[in-house]
């Protein structure tokens, strides 16, 4: 009997400023704008910036829930 180890999946830490956009939907230059608001965190590393992932998911967590009028249709009036 042969057994295969795989390798575990890791979950990553930090992100390029084109995956965090990504991630939430947004532009990079909406990125950028949060970071300088100190709304997520981002890393150096060798001269590229990184974004750090945890932060984008405490983000997402403080937006406010979206409210939305119904797009159901309205009754049909009765004729008479």
């Amino acid at each position: 009997m042969q057994v295969i180890e795989t390798m575990p999946t890791l979950s990553p830490i930090l992100c390029p400023i084109p995956v965090a956009a990504a991630m939430i939907g947004r532009s990079e230059r909406v990125i950028y704008g949060l970071i300088g608001d100190g709304k997520i965190e981002a890393v150096k590393s060798d001269g590229r910036t990184l974004v750090r992932v945890e932060s984008i998911y405490r983000y997402a967590a403080t937006l406010p829930p979206a409210k939305i009028a119904s797009t159901s249709p309205r009754p049909h009036a009765r004729m008479r």
